[in-house]
């Protein structure tokens, strides 16, 4: 483990009921594995095993599920000093299934659920200035109060100076008003120093089919990098509204994709993790396209494998696993 201060990640914490049968979807299958998911909890243990110090902020339920998501978090050695809870509330259960297309498809049940119920009045005061970075995103920023709950850190770190970044997770079924959705996260994007995106949820947030054109309209900062995944093929990568590079992805044999975004970034914060805002805003190109190659190299692995934060490789894998794709 280095000595970089923690990075802090935000977000929800749930169970992925993860379809056994490929091609079957959601209403075929007939078996489902539980695998403890969410996208911030998913880059939580990434960054974590890849050796950067982490810990979690974000409400968990009192349930049985949530008392194993801590546990879980325990066991990798991520820090719940932040966690909220509150008595009553429950765990976020998301079916994950491919149907005969190739197509994913999420439905998420959520009676009373924690994750989406943190309130501002709820985080308890912290120093920005005790961690590396800020990691904002997920599906709980297309619900309120937790939207403004967690937007309230993002603006606590940026007043300090240190970095935030950002990764989405657009989930549409789950936005009930798609234009204010947009306008929160536009807001985020400006006050970030990473944002990261699928090559769908660019164009959603944008209305731009191609990746240049809809990254010049995102409101960047100048300095700060926006890394656009387009599946298999890889990562572009931009700083500011100019693209700097593509870096292709692995050829892989695909089990299942659930995560492999999540250990994208991951593997990305892990990397810049001890930067500061200015040095980020100028890392040569060499040094960004080696960080990339190790952000694809961890997404692939988890494509290789069955579920989301449980399938995060450590650092060793990661490098044994681009040491035989050189």
């Amino acid at each position: 483990m280095n000595n970089t201060k923690p990075v802090l990640v935000g977000g929800e914490a749930l169970y992925d009921l993860i379809s056994t049968n490929p091609g079957k979807g959601l209403g075929g299958t007939t078996n489902f594995e539980k695998r403890p998911g969410g996208s911030p909890f998913n880059i939580a243990v990434g960054i974590q095993r890849l050796g950067t110090p982490t810990a979690f902020l974000g409400k968990f339920g009192t349930d049985q599920f949530g008392e194993a998501l801590v546990a879980f978090l325990r066991s990798e050695s991520v820090n719940v000093d932040h966690l909220i809870r509150e008595l009553g509330t429950k765990t976020t259960l998301a079916f994950v299934a491919v149907d005969q297309a190739g197509k994913v498809d999420f439905r998420f049940y959520r009676d009373h659920a924690a994750d989406i119920s943190l309130r501002t009045d709820e985080i308890g005061s912290f120093d920005p200035h005790d961690f590396s970075f800020y990691h904002c995103g997920g599906i709980v920023l297309a619900e309120e109060p937790t939207a403004s709950a967690y937007a309230s850190v993002v603006q606590r770190f940026g007043a300090a100076g240190v970095p935030v970044s950002l990764d989405p997770t657009i989930r549409k079924s789950l936005i009930s008003d798609e234009s204010s959705y947009v306008a929160m996260l536009r807001r985020l994007i400006e006050q970030v120093s990473v944002l990261k995106v699928s090559d769908e949820e660019l164009e959603f947030i944008t209305h731009k089919a191609e990746p240049d054109v809809a990254v010049r309209q995102l409101g960047i900062r100048p300095q700060s990098l926006v890394v656009v995944t387009v599946g298999s093929a890889g990562a572009f990568l931009y700083r500011g509204g100019q693209r700097l590079v593509h870096v292709p992805g692995y050829k892989v044999k695909v089990v299942e994709t659930t995560g492999c975004g999540d250990s994208f970034m991951a593997a990305v914060l892990a990397q810049l993790a001890g930067y500061t805002i200015d040095e980020i805003g100028g890392l040569p190109v060499d040094k960004l396209i080696s960080m990339m190659r190790l952000a694809n190299a961890a997404a692939a692995i988890v494509a290789t494998r069955f579920g989301a934060a449980a399938a995060n490789p450590t650092r060793a894998e990661v490098e044994a696993f681009m040491s035989g794709h050189e």
